[in-house]
């Protein structure tokens, strides 16, 4: 009888113990392999090689600021990549990023592009470049330094390819193909560090016009509001242009931007067998302005205008 019940506390103990040790993890899957978010400190950077359709380039990231209570701010290592960014806004992560989860801002409004602590099969979503997306882990995680790819679609069939590395603490490609299968963006990791010094910049851009033309025989008469300035953050510094132009052989034409008080802020001609790619600036007394482009030919041309707020941080 004695050696019944000493069997039965044994069996019960027993069942006891093994129910905890797998409940603990020990014979269980519960300790699933995770990458946890980085620190960055300030004069943290990141250099990238750029690439968008007719455009190579290259800009780099700058942590200007580490101790405001909510965001990092990321600007830029020169003025003119800040500048390109406001009119092309190409790098997500210029701006801010949130502390608490590395989200990026798309309209004042936190995205995590990634979704930390990182595991296999984690999938998440957001919003970015005007799409919703989701996105999911590739990679089998094995420890917490093991580098990440990353997919996220929409459901217009647009894809963000992106993979993150532990020891630089940030993604070292991103690249977004939309929903025609062009190659919008290309950005790829060419250098990092940390102690930059200096000066860092970031413009915060408002789109303001973006259209294209194509030839023959095309007049087009347009308004561009400029006026109003940020809706949060009051008048522009100054306006940005980009402008892409080509033109056949048999292609010419001449584009102008003007204030309404006549002045002429911008005139552009185009003869024939020209690529044109380039950025600049222009101040005007007048808010609203007119957009006057006439083609003929073979030739195609866009034309983005963006308001500009510039920062400066000494980093």
């Amino acid at each position: 009888m004695n050696k019944t019940l000493t069997l039965c506390l044994v069996s019960l103990f027993l069942g006891s113990t093994f129910s905890g040790c797998l409940d603990s993890g020990l014979f269980s899957n519960n300790d699933e392999k995770i990458v946890t978010a980085p620190t960055w400190t300030k004069g943290d950077f990141w250099q990238y090689s750029v690439r968008t359709p007719n455009l190579e380039t290259s800009t780099t990231m700058v942590v200007s600021v580490d101790d405001d209570a909510t965001d990092y701010y990321v600007g830029t290592g020169s003025l003119e990549d800040a500048k390109r960014h406001a009119v092309l806004n190409h790098n997500p992560a210029l701006g801010r990023v949130r502390m608490l989860d590395f989200a990026v801002y798309e309209n004042n409004v936190p995205q995590k592009i990634f979704d930390f602590p990182l595991k296999t099969d984690k999938s998440w979503s957001f919003s970015l470049y005007g799409e919703e997306f989701v996105a999911i882990v590739l990679t089998s995680i094995k420890d917490e330094n093991t580098d990440i790819d990353i997919s996220a679609t929409s459901n217009s069939g647009a894809t963000i390819l992106y993979h993150y590395d532990t020891n630089t603490r940030w993604f070292t490609s991103f690249q977004y193909i939309n929903a025609n299968g062009e190659d919008i963006l290309t950005m790829n990791l060419a250098n990092y560090g940390g102690g930059f010094t200096g000066n860092a910049y970031f413009c915060r851009g408002g789109d303001l016009y973006d259209k294209e033309f194509n030839g023959p025989d095309l007049e087009v008469y347009d308004t561009v509001y400029v006026n109003e300035g940020h809706e949060r953050y009051g008048n522009w510094n100054y306006i940005l242009y980009f402008l892409e132009a080509n033109t056949g052989g048999s292609g010419s034409g001449e584009l102008t931007l003007k204030d309404h008080l006549g002045t002429e802020l911008l005139i552009e001609t185009f003869s024939p067998g020209v690529t044109r790619n380039e950025m600049g600036s222009v101040e005007g007394s007048s808010g609203n302005w007119t957009f006057e482009i006439a083609l003929s030919g073979d030739s195609y041309v866009r034309m983005r205008i963006a308001g500009a707020i510039q920062y400066t941080y000494a980093v």
